[in-house]
Parts: C-alpha cells; structure tokens; sequence
C-alpha cells in the first residue's frame, strides 16, 4: 500500500479490501481485510518481489507462493492448520487468501509475558505436532517452525502458519538447495546440506517449545555464525526443571535426526507430561475451567517477562554545535548585505541582488532551525530499532532483522527480507545499504553516550528473547 494509499483504499482482484498489515514473512506480506462480497473479515498474502530481481526469479517465486497455496490446501480440514480460502491474481501476481483468526503470535505472547507455564507449553506442542504429523503424512515438510508462525488465537485456538517455504515432497518442480528458514530453529542437518525431513520440523519444534518453556531461545547468538556454531555443536542449556516436558523437548533437539525423538513419539510424550502436570490457575487461585479449552488465559502466573531494555542515544553534542554554528552563519550571511547599509548606501540594482541574497541564507537558516528542532537519535527498545537523521526516521521491527551487530563503530544490521533496504538504495550516509541485504544503519560516533559495548548488550539481550 503506498504512502498515499489509505486503509481500504486498495481493492485486490475487486473483492478484498486491505485494511492493516499484520505481518511480513520471508515471501510477503500477509493484511488484514475485507471480503467485499461476503462482508467477512479475511487474511490476504500479498508477494513481494525484491527491486531488479531477474524474471526467472521472479517466477520461481510465484511458484512457491502458488505452492504454498497447494501445499496448506491439503490440510485444510485441520484445525491447527490456518485455511485457504482462495488464490487470486492482482497484475501479474498471486494473492493467497486466508481465514481471519484475531490471535496474537507465540513470539509475542512470549515478549508480553517471558516464559510460559509446563502445562501450556506441552499443550502447544501437542496441537503443533498435530499439525505437523498430519502435514507429514500428506508428504509436506514445513522447514520453519518457530514462534512466530504459531498464532494463539483469541479463543485460544492453536494455529501453524506460513507454510510458504514447506517441500511438497511429492512435487518435483521445487528446488530445495540451498537455506530457507530461521537460522536459531533450523536443523543441524540442514546446514549440512541435507534434504529437509520431518524430524527437521521436529527440532525446529523442540527449540520453539524450549523457548517457550525457558523465555530464550537455545541458540540463537549475537552474529549468524555464532547462531549456527551453536545449532551445529553446542548442547541448549539446562533447563530450570527436570520432568517429562523437559526430556522431551531434549530428544526433540537431538543433533542427528536417525537418534531424534519422531513427532508422534514426542506427540504421546506432551500428552503424558500435559496429563501429569497440576491444574493451572488464576493469580487469585481460581479456577478456569478446562484448561484444554482455556490455554491462554488459565495459565499459572509467569516468570517476569524477559523484555529488550529501551535504551535511547540523542545526537552528539558535537553535531549539535555543527547544527547551532549553520543557524548562526546562514543567518548572519543572510542580514550581512543590510548591516553592510548602515555604512554606505546600496544602489538599487545591489539592493536587489542583497534582497535575494537574503532570501536564499533566510531560508537556509530555516532549514537549519528546523533539523536542529528535529535532533537526531538511536532507539532500541521492544518494537524494534529506530534511527532518526537529518530529520528522517528509519524504523525496523524485529521480525525484519535478522541480525545486527556493532563493527568499527557502526550499527550494521542483517535484514530478515531485502525488500526494506531498497529504502536506502541512494543514501551515501547512514542509513546506506552495505553487502547483501545489510545496512549500516548508523554511526556511533554520531550520537551521544553510545558505546559499542552498550549497544551490542542491548541487541544480544534483544536477539536472546526474540530468537
């Protein structure tokens, strides 16, 4: 929707209406809308495509989108399986619409809350490995499981999403070389080069439910090689409890997938720990009711949550005197011509030339007022990190990062799509795109009390609750 669209302006294929974006995953984004003929409300997935991607790729990934219709379609009947309602063109690309399921992600469940309860977690995993043993029974491996695609719905309805990057094992068209997925939940094995498998959902799974159980993610690092050194060779950290829960979600990250727990074994196992644990219940010790119909809302009360601390740099005091020295030049450039007056009088076809003169530096120094008026600042905090220079804002939320880190006194951030960056395309200052789909988002030494310690603090605390 462009910057001068509003809500329901955009119609797709004349029927649906976007209202709000809702979410971005790795092949578009998904809007909030409205079914113009039923006059019901709907999910709708819109692709994107990166600027300056060859035809070939653009239609390869029209195919997998196309796909990913295909592959949700069979499992539509399942309850923990969002529904395709329809695919249909807008232009030259598909739109996969969806039901509408008002719910909160795990991920921001877990942001909002920390850690959940034992029963809660094995109860999610229970409904997630139904899914996913359905979809592997129907020869459809998901390949990224993780928080984010696991919606809670408002009537506590457990849902898997995204099937955008699943292997329709039965389809030979799909190219599965290469790394789709998340980096902290993807399988040792996959970056081994092996095909997905459905024991690689199974561990995908494993580290959801550990940080679900835990509050942090088991492996995610500050840096991308960090992150897959500690999938490949370090064991996830001991858990505060020893029980069934806890045995399960170990064997469920198993390093080799011939020793992995199976998602039906793993299955029976949450059922028995679900069965063990006590009846949760309200602050006040009262009882909800059947905790399978009352997830969310009767879960026994959570640890403090584990939250990105807000932490805010403002522009550098040197900066801040550049801005303060350019009011005070242009403004004296500006009135120079008519002190200049007082001394001697100017003849008219100078006294023109002063008054545009004048014009030019007045509105300089306006110009100059207004930026120092709009000082600039680095914010990291919950939503995301935001940055503002020369009066702009730049604003990336965590599910479009995928990692950042501080070099030679730079921010620079990995981001999780390279469709954002395309913003910066003609910048030569910060923010400005860097290699890949990375950005130096800014300077340290433009901001005040902004350390590379303190920052990369900030971001490994971010990036060990979000995973």
């Amino acid at each position: 929707m462009s910057g001068e669209e509003k809500p329901g302006d955009r119609i797709v294929a004349g029927r649906y209406r976007l209202l709000d974006r809702i979410g971005a995953g790795a092949y578009g984004t998904v809007w909030r809308a409205i079914d113009d003929l039923l006059d019901v409300s709907v999910a709708v997935k819109e692709v994107r495509i990166r600027a300056g991607e060859s035809e070939q790729a653009s239609a390869d990934l029209v195919t997998r989108v196309e796909r990913e219709a295909r592959a949700v379609a069979k499992l539509r009947e399942h309850p923990n399986v969002v529904t395709i309602l329809d695919v249909v063109r807008d232009g030259d690309l598909p739109w996969i619409v969806m039901e509408w399921i008002p719910s909160q992600s795990l991920a921001e469940v877990l942001y909002e809350r920390g850690a959940l309860g034992r029963e809660e977690t094995a109860r999610i995993g229970l409904a997630v490995l139904d899914a996913l043993i359905t979809a592997h029974s129907a020869g459809i491996v998901h390949r990224d499981v993780k928080p984010a695609n696991i919606l809670i719905g408002d009537d506590d309805r457990i849902v898997l999403v995204d099937f955008g990057v699943a292997v329709l094992e039965s389809d030979p068209t799909i190219i599965t070389n290469g790394l789709i997925g998340t980096l902290a939940y993807m399988a040792p094995e996959r970056f081994q080069g092996a095909r997905a498998l459905p024991a690689s959902d199974v561990f995908s799974l494993g580290a959801t439910l550990y940080f679900a159980a835990e509050g942090t993610s088991p492996f995610a690092r500050a840096t991308d090689a960090a992150t897959v050194a500690a999938v490949l060779q370090e064991d996830p950290p001991s858990l505060a409890r020893t029980d069934q829960l806890t045995s399960t979600i170990l064997a469920m990250l198993d390093k080799d997938p011939r020793r992995r727990i199976s998602a039906s074994t793993a299955r029976g196992s949450l059922a028995q720990a679900a069965a063990r644990s006590p009846v949760d219940v309200g602050a006040a010790g009262v009882d909800h009711g059947d905790e399978s119909t009352n997830l969310i809302r009767a879960a026994a009360p959570a640890p403090a949550p584990v939250r990105v601390p807000s932490v805010r740099h403002g522009e550098s005091r040197s900066g801040r005197a550049v801005g303060l020295l350019l009011i005070l030049v242009s403004l004296g450039v500006a009135v120079a011509p008519w002190t200049a007056e007082v001394f001697t009088d100017l003849p008219d076809w100078l006294r023109v030339a002063a008054l545009f003169w004048s014009v030019l530096f007045g509105c300089w120094a306006v110009a100059f007022a207004y930026l120092f008026s709009q000082p600039d600042f680095l914010s990291i905090g919950p939503d995301g990190i935001s940055y503002r220079c020369a009066g702009e804002d730049f604003t990336l939320a965590w599910e479009q990062i995928r990692s950042a880190r501080v070099v030679d006194d730079r921010l620079e951030i990995e981001l999780a799509d390279g469709t954002p960056a395309t913003r910066y395309q003609d910048r030569s200052a910060p923010p400005m795109p860097a290699a890949g789909s990375g950005l130096v988002f800014c300077r340290l030494t433009d901001l005040r009390g902004a350390s590379a310690a303190g920052i990369r603090s900030t971001i490994r605390s971010a990036f060990g609750t979000a995973g």
